[in-house]
């Protein structure tokens, strides 16, 4: 059941989500930006401390540098 699952999320094993970002709008707009988006990555990547930083460096520019509401709708 889990291989048939993997096998159709990575698209017959040909595309693997390296790392994937949510941003909540409400909680960005109510509460700030700490707390408003969810970063995940693979499980390998996860404990790499450059790969994080790094991810969290550019999600603080684009909340920064963009307008978030434009960017969700």
């Amino acid at each position: 059941m889990f291989e048939k699952l993997t096998k159709r999320l990575t698209n017959n094993y040909n595309e693997i989500p390296l790392f994937y970002v949510n941003f909540n709008l409400n909680h960005f707009l109510k509460e700030g930006a700490k707390g408003s988006c969810v970063a995940n990555l693979h499980p390998s990547l996860k404990n790499d401390e450059y790969i994080r930083k790094q991810l969290n460096d550019l999600i603080d520019y684009i909340r920064d540098n963009h307008d978030m509401e434009e960017l969700i709708k």
